[in-house]
């Protein structure tokens, strides 16, 4: 009877033991994260910049990702400084074509994309098209950042301006305030 209490004693105790932190050789305290951190674009354009031959989800299994685990509210809440516009009918882009986009532009990082005030297009897909419009300068002319940098930010206006199988937004490029990178419908 004292050993089946014992036995009972430590099978109590077992989870408590498991969930202790655990502290690494640096002394660094480690915890299991009981919270999934939700997928988004612009961490997934990221990845690909940072490694471009990488294990990365493809553009089907991004989209697949970002609505299996978040909802469209979650993902509209995001990044408040992207403007969302889906006041003007017909001007909303495909989510699929829009994320395929996004991973051709990544691709090219450290390739310069190039905006005019007039309107560049960096990538057109069936239903979508990401834009960069240059801003800013007396009087604006063109203005040019990373290719990188042009994916991250359209990954921000996803994440932040996503409904329904559709986007349409626009965001200051990152690290670019001369730029304006917009996803909206290819006319």
């Amino acid at each position: 009877m004292v050993n089946f209490m014992r036995a009972a004693g430590l099978l109590a105790i077992t989870p408590l033991i498991a969930a202790a932190p655990t502290v690494t050789d640096a002394g660094i305290d480690v915890r299991a994260a009981d919270v999934a951190v939700p997928f988004s674009f612009e961490k997934w354009a990221e990845d690909i910049i940072a490694n471009p031959n990488g294990n990365h989800p493809s553009p089907e299994e991004a989209i697949a990702l970002a609505f299996n685990e978040t909802s469209t509210d979650a993902l509209e809440k995001r990044q408040a400084d992207v403007s969302c516009t889906f006041d003007k009918p017909g001007g909303a882009a495909s989510v699929a074509d829009a994320v395929w986009c996004i991973d051709f532009i990544a691709a090219r990082a450290n390739v310069a994309c190039n905006a005019v005030v007039s309107g560049t297009s960096f990538c057109s897909r069936g239903q979508a098209r990401i834009t960069g419009v240059a801003t800013g300068g007396n009087p604006p002319r063109d203005t040019s950042s990373p290719c990188g940098n042009v994916a991250r930010s359209a990954g921000q206006i996803m994440d932040a301006c996503t409904r329904n199988g559709l986007v349409y937004g626009q965001n200051n490029a990152w690290g670019n305030g001369n730029m304006r990178v917009h996803i909206r419908a290819a006319f």
